[in-house]
């Protein structure tokens, strides 16, 4: 990209590209063409010693997406470029008042992202009035671990992770046939990791030099994201009922200038639910499938059932005899297993203190909740219009029966405590994510919600929240010292609105294209009749062709 902006980029178009989006700079128009080719060979010499021969794009450990962005960002990056470094005194991002709202994964891992690079005053809102334990299932976190790496939380990933060693699955056949108990796929996760030269760098720490890829329970990852946030950062037991922007008139509570725009909350608080509303600069909305901040900015959507629901079940923290459900040799192991119209996986979390977990996925045409924040101990409504953990309990149970499931699975599921019964939702891809004046944004389920069958919901969500700070953290404001430093290499937006796009171009395609994947997978998976035989055909040759590994990766690897 550098190289093509340095052969298409004119002097006189510098200048006028630079005047368009920071203001008049310094040098006069006569005095540009020296200083555009003195920074375009100082930057060239950046880049050679910066980037030597097929180095260029692992520096961030990550896939190279500087590789595909488009020519006019680079045009942009060199156009507002300035010989002179920048004033100290602007070389931080603005004093932001911003709001997230959500204290899920994605929400929590957004504060720290925003305060790791440079923003200071960042409260985070949830309805709920503590970061409840012993909630929800497990989930892999890989290109979601590389995040909590850069978060500097590598040590409680460390010890809250059960590390992926094997995903194995196998197909079932209920009436016993040869083919009954068939291995599919056998994939050792550490070896396609070590052999993949993308994967080697992105998900193997460079602090330990350890696989960025591991299983931990939600009740643990929100533990430690909300442990690392200052306390009086998370303002929990307050609802968010609307969210509207407007011009600042730098009115009463409002803490932008004149120009700029902002963003109004409207909360409920509890107990007395009493209703106030407070501007922010920003406002991120990371509050799920039915978030808030979404419907308030873009409309009514609802999400979408994909037809498919899943029984969760999960063993108590802490249970000696429910940790022997599984031989302690398979613990690192994902198991999976195919039958006709149904799935199921077994799965172990945890650091310490393990904990199995199981998922039966059935093909479904009756709606369920997605229960998307693991609100109670049930998910499906039972006839009384309540949700029951005794119902999700004894549905679990029944279709392990009826799919002829092998006994690890059912040993697993008779020692599970919590069972969710939960339908799989999803929202189709949004043409945007954030409001033109650049006051609202979205991250995580709240932009993307996506069926489960990839195991790449918290992984996105997290590496939404660390590039969502990382272009924030570039911006510099116009008339406030902003500038390019060409010679150190460092691309700076000039508005909020320019930090978003950038946000949304990086990702919007991985999430879009996992999404989509995902629903097509959710519906193989769960394939009765000749869609579970073609399934099982295509899923072997798969596997014995490596393919399958190239899939996980190309999912796991972040995109940042």
């Amino acid at each position: 990209g550098i190289d093509l902006a340095l052969a298409h980029l004119s002097a006189r178009q510098a200048a006028d590209r630079s005047e368009s989006l920071v203001g008049p700079m310094t040098t006069s128009r006569a005095t540009t063409q020296p200083a555009f080719t003195t920074t375009a060979s100082r930057l060239e010499r950046f880049r050679t010693r910066a980037f030597p021969a097929g180095e260029q794009g692992r520096m961030m450990g990550c896939r190279d997406v500087d590789a595909r962005r488009s020519s006019r960002r680079r045009a942009r990056v060199l156009a507002t470029a300035s010989i002179k470094p920048l004033d100290p005194k602007y070389n931080r991002p603005p004093d932001f008042k911003i709001a997230v709202v959500g204290a899920g994964p994605c929400g929590l891992a957004t504060a720290l992202a925003l305060r790791r690079h440079g923003f200071g005053d960042v409260t985070v809102f949830d309805r709920f009035p503590e970061i409840r334990p012993a909630l929800g299932a497990a989930f892999n976190l890989n290109g979601g671990a590389a995040v909590l790496d850069k978060l500097g939380l590598l040590p409680e990933f460390r010890a809250m992770n059960n590390p992926m060693r094997l995903v194995r699955s196998r197909r079932v056949d209920a009436n016993g046939g040869p083919l009954d108990r068939l291995e599919i796929m056998n994939v050792d996760v550490p070896k396609i990791i070590a052999d993949d030269p993308v994967a080697r760098h992105a998900l193997v720490s460079a602090t330990d030099g350890e696989p960025l890829c591991g299983t931990v329970m939600r009740a643990d990852l929100l533990r430690a994201l909300a442990d690392a946030l200052p306390p009086e950062s998370l303002m929990l037991g307050r609802e968010v009922t609307g969210c509207v922007t407007r011009p600042a008139n730098n009115g009463p509570g409002d803490t932008a200038g004149a120009g700029r725009s902002v963003a109004a909350l409207t909360f409920r608080d509890y107990p007395d639910g009493k209703e106030t509303t407070e501007f922010f600069d920003l406002v991120v909305g990371a509050d799920g499938i039915r978030g808030v901040v979404r419907e308030s900015t873009f409309g009514k959507s609802p999400p979408k059932y994909g037809g498919i629901r899943i029984i969760f079940g999960c063993t108590a923290e802490g249970d000696a005899e429910a940790v022997n459900a599984r031989p302690e040799s398979e613990h690192g192991e994902a198991h999976q297993w195919f039958g006709d119209g149904c799935y199921a996986l077994v799965y172990t979390a945890g650091g310490e203190r393990k904990q199995h977990n199981v998922a039966v996925c059935i093909a479904d045409e009756t709606e369920t909740d997605e229960n998307a924040e693991w609100r109670v101990n049930g998910g499906r409504s039972s006839s009384k219009g309540k949700t029951d953990p005794a119902a999700a309990r004894a549905a679990c149970m029944e279709a392990l029966e009826r799919y002829s499931m092998p006994p690890e699975v059912v040993a697993v599921a008779e020692r599970c405590e919590r069972f969710f019964d939960v339908g799989v939702h999803y929202h189709d891809p949004m043409a945007s994510w954030s409001d033109p004046r650049g006051c609202v944004t979205l991250a995580g389920d709240s932009a993307h919600a996506m069926p489960p069958f990839l195991g790449q919901g918290a992984n996105q969500s997290l590496q939404d929240a660390w590039t969502l700070g990382e272009k924030l953290g570039k911006v510099r404001l116009a008339g406030r010292g902003a500038a390019v430093d060409a010679v150190a290499g460092v691309d700076y937006y000039g508005t909020v609105a320019e930090a978003l796009a950038e946000y949304e171009e990086t990702r919007k395609g991985p999430t879009s294209a996992i999404m989509l994947s995902s629903r097509v997978i959710g519906f193989v998976e769960t394939g009765r009749g000749p869609v579970g035989w073609v399934r099982d055909v295509a899923f072997g040759v798969l596997g014995a062709a490596g393919i399958a590994g190239k899939i996980f990766l190309k999912n796991a690897v972040p995109v940042l």
